[in-house]
């Protein structure tokens, strides 16, 4: 188990630069006390530390325009408590939220959501086994907006009162929390760190904690944990945004500077042993939603060199090995006939203990064996024999392409990734660098990198101890059968890998350019939109919100609707496959090979609507992307190791998506809604398995050959430029129809008319049930509408959340979501839902019910009804910043000109919704006979509680 990873590419892309100007500066340290070294940090990072011992770090930058975003760390998490404090540094992370000082209970998110902040992705925080995390993202970094961030930020900080009767209604959120997290996934977690691990707290710490310690902890136990941690010597504060430097570094100091720790400091977080002298060992892991993995784990000594140029060496040829492997492993699995599913190997740490090479092979349930096989044989192969010149080449070649992709796209860093970056090296002696640093150093140093040498590292990351080989899967197995299995493996030779031939690209001509026979402009809009004589239409809209990044969206319309409705599945059969199904002429093998170096994204999906290629990438690399992109969409490639990957794929899916309610709801319960329409939702197991290659050819082949193509392209490049990739690939295709057909029958689609109960069985834990309402809705077609149903879901999501996370403690969170079609007309619904122990449900029902009430029955307070719009004006506004809001529109300015209208009333639509709006829209959607109550508990209650519908 690996507790804490180090990305390998990332540390090879975190390399600086050499220049002749780094610092020597053997004596010197930056604002946090790190000694420099020769590797030169970002100087546009402004670090410090306050007489107190807090330190901070402050950067400018302008994405998204005039927002920021503040982070506030603290040194500790779940390693720090006793047995009987487990959970509590996650419970007080809740509390943090729940009264301070200056805050009344309920009132720290309430003056967030004020100031255009929504809970949740603007306003958030994480706990972690040594770290715990406040975030906010501000729309504004100004004003009264900034202010109050830093007041509440220091509210956190020291000001939290764990008032007892605040901490009981919280408690019921917490044991919410745990419920919800309590899936397959944590209990095989926890067994596999108790098995990698034994010696060390993790096994015994993860955050969610245990619930006789979440069901008894005082708040006098929470509070003294509270201020042996949070203490300004234990805190990092981090800002970027669009402000002034100075003017943030004077309010931290204003706010924080007489910040001072109270009582006894906590101890240094426990780290455990790890014993490099244990011997092989086996172990398994079953549970019925399990996936086959096989995990083999090797440790070594725990090493932390300083951050140099010296080491930046070392890390990237490190990361040139498990690069190199990772992609062996990915072959096997992409060969015709495999078993297996993916995989791939890492390097990671236990912080202070031990470091680790560790591999993980997923296959096809029950195919342990030739999972383990694969896991010892490809890494004896590559211990053997290494990895050969024209590997390594590979690698070099693609880490490059991104590392100057990440050059031309330094100004596109948002403020929220630059934030995150500059906390993974809190408490490290590491630093940050610039794209630039980076790129000048990877280029300087890589072609000096030799096979010996990677071959080499290679070799020492996977020395130390004797591997440890965890297997999960749906069945018992013996451990003796695994080191069995395992001494049969080490018995057969390997042979050295055959070398790789070049692969040149396909797909260069298409034929002779396309010419352009329309060319407008919708001016206000800065949209132009261009006919190519086959028909193809192109859109293009110049930004410079994200530079160097080009956004595209290619629609080939059909879709679902084009699709046999008697072949449930086959949409996303298509979808998941396509990457791997590749094209007619190249495997998905040689489009990795021919994408080294490039930002290109390959692959389409299926829509309701159209058949779908997108992605982002680099100015330089677009014209390459256009051609891949027809590629993919004209001659799909219906490979057999695609068609075997499916039916790999779908018993372990199958089991997953019934593991918990949550995923019975998003799988099964559409199809229900919709009157059992199988395009909804996701189709039996049974079903899908009967999917093939050949049935997606004979449906996608009459659309390849005719069907209308729309191209939307929003970002950083020249029109011209855009033009003419388009023209020497799209454009240069045979002619397409002007129009796409109706599709009158296959748009139809109803909402279910028995209002019966719906009452569903999941596979989890019998104390996790889902509570869920549902009301019928209608289509997106008028947007005054879509807005006010969108504001009466915000202001109900405020209500219920009061209601039944606060006031009842009956659950960790509501979701409430409202689905609008844009291709089936008249359909749409709002759903309310909530995991809830089975003995809350009736309650939780019964407040369901009476938030819908209250909606109709009077109008909401003005208060209520600022704190729903606020965040969703910051956030329209926000978005005119971003190239995906524009690709939305842009992707369809010809065939569906009058949706771009909305750009242009949006705002004012917003400011407009009324009060007695979103009471008339309550009155006219949220009616109890149109309610259709939802039901999802577990299968191991009496039949009588839990019918199957």
């Amino acid at each position: 188990m690996t507790i804490k990873r180090r990305s390998l590419f990332l540390a090879a892309a975190a390399c600086a630069a050499w220049s002749p100007l780094a610092p020597a500066a053997a004596q010197q340290v930056n604002g946090w006390g790190v000694a420099l070294t020769d590797v030169t940090p970002d100087p546009a990072i402004r670090y410090g530390t306050l007489p107190n011992g807090m330190r901070y770090a402050i950067m400018r930058n302008a994405l998204p325009k005039d927002g920021a975003s503040l982070r506030l760390r603290f040194e500790f998490g779940s390693l720090a408590e006793a047995e009987e404090e487990r959970g509590l540094a996650h419970f007080i992370e809740h509390m943090a939220f729940n009264g301070s000082t200056n805050v009344p209970e309920g009132e720290m998110i309430r003056i967030l959501e004020r100031q255009g902040l929504k809970f949740g992705p603007d306003t958030n925080a994480a706990t972690g086994f040594d770290s715990t995390t406040y975030m906010l993202d501000l729309p504004r970094a100004e004003g009264a907006g900034l202010d109050t961030a830093m007041m509440l930020m220091r509210e956190v900080a020291s000001e939290v009162k764990f008032d007892p009767a605040a901490v009981d209604r919280e408690r019921g959120v917490i044991l919410g929390e745990r419920r919800a997290r309590d899936t397959f996934q944590l209990k095989q977690a926890e067994d596999q760190a108790a098995f990698q691990l034994p010696s060390t707290p993790y096994p015994d710490r993860f955050p969610i904690g245990t619930e006789p310690v979440l069901k008894t902890a005082t708040a006098a136990t929470m509070r003294d944990l509270y201020q042996r941690y949070y203490r300004p010597e234990n805190a990092t504060l981090v800002f970027v945004g669009d402000a002034d430097p100075a003017l943030i570094d004077a309010k931290i100091r204003a706010r924080f500077g007489d910040w001072k720790g109270v009582g006894k400091a906590g101890t240094p977080l426990p780290r455990g042993i790890v014993d490099f002298k244990r011997g092989p060992q086996f172990d398994t892991f079953v549970h019925p939603a399990a996936a086959t993995v096989v995990s083999t784990v090797v440790y070594r000594p725990w090493e932390d060199p300083a951050d140099t140029i010296a080491s930046r060496r070392d890390s990237l040829v490190r990361a040139l090995a498990v690069a190199a492997f990772n992609r062996r492993i990915e072959r096997l699995a992409n060969a015709p006939g495999s078993v297996l599913l993916g995989g791939g190997m890492n390097a990671g740490e236990a912080k202070n203990a031990a470091l680790d090479a560790s591999m993980s092979i997923a296959a096809k349930d029950g195919a342990w064996k030739d999972a383990l096989a694969a896991s010892e044989q490809e890494l004896r192969r590559a211990l053997d024999h290494g990895f050969s010149v024209a590997e390594l080449d590979l690698q070099r070649t693609d880490t490059i392409g991104r590392l100057k992709a990440a050059v031309a796209q330094a100004d596109a860093r948002t403020s929220q990734s630059l934030a995150n970056a500059i906390l993974q090296v809190v408490g490290e002696d590491d630093f940050v660098t610039t794209p630039a640093f980076r790129l000048a150093y990877y280029e300087r140093i890589a072609p000096t990198v030799t096979p010996a040498e990677v071959n080499a590292a290679f070799r020492k990351m996977w020395s130390g101890s004797a591997p440890l080989i965890h297997v999960s899967g749906k069945q018992d197995v013996d451990p003796s059968a695994l080191a069995a299995a395992y001494g049969e493996s080490r018995k057969l030779a390997v042979a050295a890998p055959k070398a790789q031939s070049a692969v040149a690209f396909g797909y260069d001509n298409f034929g002779p350019a396309g010419t352009v026979v329309e060319d407008k402009r919708i001016a206000d809009l800065g949209i132009r939109t261009i006919r190519f004589a086959n028909n193809v239409r192109l859109n293009i809209k110049r930004t410079d919100f994200e530079v160097g990044r080009v956004s595209y969206t290619m629609r080939m319309a059909g879709g679902v609707l084009a699709l046999p409705r008697d072949r449930p599945g086959l949409s996303m059969m298509i979808s998941a496959l396509s990457t791997v199904a590749a094209t007619g002429k190249h495997s998905f093998d040689d489009i990795r090979t021919i994408s080294a170096g490039h930002v290109l994204t390959p692959g389409i999906a299926v829509s309701s609507d159209a058949i779908v290629a997108a992605g982002s990438t680099t100015v330089g690399d677009f014209p390459l992307q256009m051609k891949l992109s027809a590629a993919y969409l004209t001659d799909p490639g219906y490979r057999a190791e695609a068609g075997s990957q499916w039916l790999n794929l779908i018993p372990v899916l199958d089991k997953q998506f019934s593991a918990n309610p949550s995923s019975v709801a998003g799988t099964r319960l559409p199809t229900l809604l919709a009157s059992g329409d199988t395009r909804f939702g996701m189709a039996p197991a049974a079903d899908l398995l009967k999917r093939n290659q050949d049935e997606a050819k004979a449906a996608l082949t009459p659309l390849i050959a005719t069907s209308p193509i729309e191209i939307g392209i929003v970002g950083d490049i020249d029109e011209a430029a855009a033009i003419k990739a388009v023209a020497s690939s799209f454009g240069a295709l045979p002619a397409r129809a002007a129009s796409a057909p109706d599709y009158a029958e296959a748009r139809k689609a109803t909402f279910r008319a028995d209002r019966t109960p719906i009452q569903l069985t999941h596979e989890g834990g019998i104390d996790q049930a889902l509570v869920g309402a549902v009301w019928p809705t209608t289509d997106d077609r008028d947007y005054k509408n879509v807005i006010g149903i969108e504001m009466m879901r915000t202001v109900a999501n405020l209500l219920l959340t009061d209601k039944i996370r606060e006031e009842l403690g009956a659950s960790y969170g509501v979701s409430v979501s409202s689905s609008m079609s844009d291709t089936y007309p008249g359909f749409g619904y709002l759903m309310v839902s909530s995991v809830v122990a089975p003995d809350k449900a009736d309650e939780v029902d019964a407040a369901i019910l009476a938030v819908a009430a209250s909606l109709r029955n009077s109008p909401v307070s003005a208060d209520l009804l600022a704190r729903a719009r606020q965040p969703i004006i910051e956030g329209a506004a926000k978005s005119l910043r971003q190239n995906a809001y524009w690709l939305g529109y842009v992707d369809e300015a010809q065939s569906e000109p009058d949706r771009l209208e909305r750009i242009r009333t949006r705002d004012a639509i917003i400011r407009s919704i009324t009060a007695a709006d979103v009471q008339r829209l309550a009155t006219q959607y949220l009616r109890d006979d149109q309610l259709q109550r939802v039901r999802i508990v577990s299968d191991k209650l009496p039949v009588k509680t839990a019918a199957a519908n």
